[in-house]
């Protein structure tokens, strides 16, 4: 009897150790903020350009930014991108590009991990799209449409201690898919799609609240 007693205890242990492993595999961080809920505003982090590649050219944006609110602690933030009067171009000319009501949901996933992914979603029958003009003339125009899971981002705690403290998101994503339609004259792209193009992007996160008066902390924890 003791020796089964013994040999119960040991399965118990065994079980329990299992349990905690089994737990901190699933664990993620969290984004979290000395105040909830917290707006969250993206901008240029240094030098950094965002790039976006495609088969019909490269689309660059020096000052984009980016716009969100959400409770914390939390996995996942839904944010805007603002690409308006941000001097952004498109295959060698001036672009415009309009969000069309489409966000982008930043996800944080993994054991203890700092990455996850990114998915883009816009309302029904919308999409973002990318409109490169010379002289008055459509040059190409790019349509990235709704999806999801794309990979991959690193979240990095920044900044001081306390309200000082910052995430800075590098973004490079693949495998985005998009489309593009002829545009007119010299330089303009042929029609066609993709489901190869990369988004390369990085930006600095700071957390504030009372509509935007007083910043707080913001942290992966």
């Amino acid at each position: 009897m003791m020796r089964n007693l013994k040999v119960l205890g040991l399965a118990l242990v065994a079980v329990f150790a299992m349990s905690a492993v089994t737990a901190s595999m699933a664990s993620a961080d969290d984004l979290t903020s000395e105040a909830t809920p917290v707006t969250l505003t993206g901008a240029k982090d240094g030098e950094f350009i965002d790039e976006f590649l495609t088969t019909a050219g490269t689309v660059k944006c020096p000052e984009p930014t980016y716009h969100g609110t959400t409770a914390t602690p939390t996995t996942s933030v839904l944010v805007t991108p603002d690409y308006e009067d941000k001097a952004c171009t498109g295959f060698g000319f001036p672009a415009t590009i309009d969000v069309n009501g489409c966000q982008y949901r930043f996800n944080i996933n993994g054991a203890g991990s700092t990455e996850g992914t990114v998915d883009i979603i816009c309302p029904e029958g919308k999409e973002i799209t990318v409109t490169a003009t010379a002289a008055g003339t459509t040059k190409c125009t790019v349509h990235v449409p709704s999806q999801n899971g794309l990979k991959t981002v690193k979240y990095l705690n920044a900044g001081g201690a306390g309200a000082t403290r910052e995430i800075t998101v590098e973004v490079n994503l693949t495998n985005i898919k998009y489309s593009h339609t002829v545009g007119t004259g010299l330089g303009s792209c042929p029609s066609g799609s993709s489901t190869t193009g990369t988004l390369k992007a990085k930006a600095l996160v700071k957390g504030e609240v009372d509509g935007g008066g007083a910043q707080v902390g913001i942290f992966l924890s």
